[in-house]
């Protein structure tokens, strides 16, 4: 013990009435000063430390976790555990994790202080400040198999680190501060089968690094800004089965690294700065069955590129920018289940270049790219085996959709639709996939769904976010009606009238509706020009057209009246005229024409001017 941090070991000894075995773990801590933890263990006692929870984990090992911050201290007093030992001399549990809130993390120093917990097989201190492992830290824990050190501040390691760990298979050092590593760091490990890197600071990997770790399996060195990789330093783990370098800043792969890793399943190179993709690239990875190349920047997939992938499952080539996938890119890929080819500049998909998976494919996402969704109906026909489809972020509005685009898809259970200009979706366009669990509709321009759609999708778990939902008797009428029987209802959110803005479903009655368009807000929003659902247009247009008939016929039935009634009073006003003049006409006597003769008109010379 040292100076004022020393306990009283009698007094405590007392408090146990002299019964208890004093076996003890020194665990120092940074804080305002290194303190010196003392861990008592009490044979005939089996409390739970103070702030942790004991229990048994899901394989049935008894295992105490400790996750709360400033987890030795309290009230500025050493922490005291007790726990409870078999035999007088081990631990009864077999998992020990210690841990912190990420925004109040421990600060703790480790040391030679395991040796007291022979039965532990796994380890875990996290989010803990620990920045060093020690020199003997786990010597005497031979039991020990799983050790987790991640989210420290650990920026050394050596190979003195891990001496007495012959038995340890996994080893996760993610989230520290290393920056070096030296030939035969992990020597004392031989039956490692996992070790884990990843957001680290090295920039470079010492020749013969993984020395004497035959029997690895896994291996990450992701989120390091390494450049580039010697295959030298892979001599030592040519049995690995995955291997990630995500983000690492690689330019190109050396192809000798390829050839030594042959046995490899799992690959995951995404994130990095490929700029060409060399048609035999893979050739020796002929195991290979998931492979991440997401996030570099080549631009086209050639002719042939995966044809040694027989048994290749998982394909992931988004955001690149991929502008061609050439007619016998996947020749070969007659294994493959799931192919992610979004966020690249793809025009279009011809349907010869998915032929090899014809049969196998079960999961497509060609989000964002710039496909025609008409033209991509018969790739659709070829792959129609499908069972998850994500046709994201295309641009295509409800007039592009083909209503036979789900045809023959009759096994799908997800689509994925979201990021469109979509007004409305006919409830046909679903018919084809009674399977369908799945579908996400969300950031589209939806104002409301009409009524068949509701009842089609009423078993189904729907995304809606981030749609301008219009909260009026014309458009959420269907949805409100059923906003207890779909939970999906209840979360969409209004976007119009004014008043009713950022109101969820699950809030409204009908009473609070308004007619279709009215109220503060629409013009505001920028719906002057509110698209209504295709019954809803449907109705108002027929509304329209009867009211507008019916006013004709209306006019013209008064205009015939008028027409009538003045017509008959015209007709009374002048009978008695037309008597008279008929009855004068009867009585009159006949008057006779003359005609002159020429000596006639000669003798009389008013006639002479007349006939001149």
């Amino acid at each position: 013990m040292f100076g004022r941090d020393k306990l009283d070991l009698d007094k405590f000894h007392a408090n146990c009435n002299g019964r208890f075995n004093t076996k003890f773990i020194l665990c120092s801590r940074m804080c305002l000063r290194p303190l010196l933890i003392v861990c008592w263990f009490c044979q005939t006692m089996s409390l739970c430390p103070t702030d942790c929870h004991c229990g048994l984990d899901a394989r049935g090992r008894r295992q105490v976790i400790c996750a709360k911050e400033d987890f030795f201290f309290a009230f500025g007093e050493c922490f005291f555990c007790q726990f409870k030992l078999q035999d007088n001399t081990d631990l009864m549990f077999k998992v020990l994790k210690i841990t912190a809130p990420m925004d109040n993390e421990n600060s703790l120093t480790i040391g030679p202080i395991f040796h007291e917990f022979q039965k532990l097989t796994e380890l875990q201190i996290t989010y803990s400040n620990v920045p060093a492992i020690g020199k003997h830290s786990f010597w005497g824990v031979p039991s020990l198999k799983h050790l987790n050190l991640t989210n420290n501040n650990i920026s050394q390691v050596l190979e003195y680190n891990f001496r007495g760990l012959v038995n340890l298979l996994e080893l996760h050092l993610d989230y520290n501060r290393i920056e070096s590593m030296g030939s035969g760091t992990f020597h004392h490990l031989p039956e490692l089968r996992t070790l884990t890197l990843s957001h680290n600071r090295l920039k470079h990997l010492s020749p013969r690094l993984f020395l004497m770790l035959g029997k690895l399996r896994t291996l990450d060195l992701s989120f390091n800004d390494l450049e580039h990789l010697d295959p030298d330093v892979f001599k030592d783990v040519q049995d690995l089965r995955t291997f990630s370098c995500r983000s690492c800043a690689l330019r190109k792969m050396n192809p000798h690294i390829y050839s030594l890793l042959s046995s490899l399943t799992h690959l995951d190179i995404g994130d990095n700065e490929f700029k060409y993709l060399d048609s035999h690239e893979f050739r020796d990875l002929r195991k290979l069955q998931v492979l991440h190349m997401d996030g570099n920047h080549f631009p086209v997939i050639l002719e042939k590129t995966f044809s040694s992938q027989g048994r290749l499952r998982v394909l992931n080539l988004a955001r690149n920018r991929i502008a061609k996938v050439t007619t016998h890119a996947f020749a070969n890929l007659t294994s493959l289940v799931e192919l992610d080819l979004s966020y690249n500049k793809l025009d279009k998909l011809e349907p010869t270049s998915v032929l090899p998976m014809a049969e196998t494919l079960r999961s497509i996402n060609i989000d964002s790219n710039n496909i025609d969704i008409a033209e991509f109906k018969y790739v659709l026909q070829i792959i129609n085996k499908l069972k998850e489809l994500s046709i994201a972020e295309l641009g295509y509005t409800t007039q592009d959709i083909p209503l036979g685009l789900l045809a023959q898809l009759d096994s799908i259970k997800y689509l994925n639709m979201s990021g469109n200009e979509l007004v409305h979706l006919p409830v046909q366009f679903l018919s084809p996939v009674p399977k369908l669990a799945e579908i996400d509709v969300s950031r589209n321009k939806f104002h409301g769904l009409d009524e068949r759609l509701v009842v089609r999708l009423e078993k189904v778990k729907v995304r809606l976010d981030d749609n301008p939902w219009a909260c009026d008797l014309c458009h959420i009428t269907p949805m409100l009606s059923r906003v207890n029987e779909s939970t999906w209802v209840k979360d969409a959110v209004c976007t119009l009238p004014y008043n009713l803005k950022g109101r969820r479903f699950e809030t409204l009655t009908v009473s609070m509706l308004g007619w279709c368009g009215t109220g503060l807000g629409y013009r505001e929003e920028g719906f002057a020009g509110l698209a209504l659902t295709h019954n809803a247009q449907l109705g108002l247009i027929a509304a329209g057209a009867a009211v507008v008939l019916l006013v004709i016929t209306i006019a013209a039935v008064v205009a015939g009246l008028l027409y009538n009634r003045h017509h008959a009073a015209y007709y009374y006003t002048n009978e008695e005229r037309r008597l008279a003049e008929r009855e004068k006409m009867y009585v009159e006597p006949e008057k006779k024409v003359s005609i002159a003769t020429i000596d006639e008109i000669t003798k009389d010379p008013e006639l002479q001017v007349l006939a001149s």
